[in-house]
């Protein structure tokens, strides 16, 4: 499996306690659909080549909402965090970049029917310009 369940509900449960810290009047549920991030998981295995699963787990994540609160950022973290266990990571650099991601995954998690395959293609390319070897 790409990353153990378990660890992404720990990295999920880990962020929204950090956002409370942060901002004590935000509160954020902690919850989370095991069956929904198992298929998440699974299916984001079975996509082909580091480039594309990364970009699907995050883009997944965002999508399905499968956590009470925090999901882009649980997707980001879990993409960058399986890129650093395959020896990689994501070099984001400026404010720009940032703000681009989160527009891609505000704009994926808008279309609720089903996984948007532009935006989608959109977080491919931006996962790709900014992947580099360990």
């Amino acid at each position: 499996m790409i990353l153990p369940k378990k660890v992404v509900i720990e990295i999920n449960k880990g962020l929204l306690k950090e956002a409370q810290e942060k901002n004590p009047q935000v509160v954020e549920k902690i919850s989370v659909n095991k069956d929904e991030l198992s298929k998440i998981l699974d299916e984001s295995e079975q996509q082909e080549g580091l480039i594309m699963q990364v970009a699907y787990l995050m883009a997944e994540i965002a999508w399905a909402q499968p956590f009470g609160g925090g999901n882009k950022r649980t997707g980001y973290t879990c993409a960058d965090t399986f890129l650093r266990m395959k020896g990689f990571k994501l070099v984001i650099e400026s404010k720009e970049d940032i703000e681009y991601l989160r527009k891609l995954l505000f704009e994926i998690q808008e279309l609720r029917t089903k996984l948007d395959s532009d935006t989608l293609a959109k977080i491919v390319l931006y996962v790709s310009k900014r992947i580099i070897k360990l």
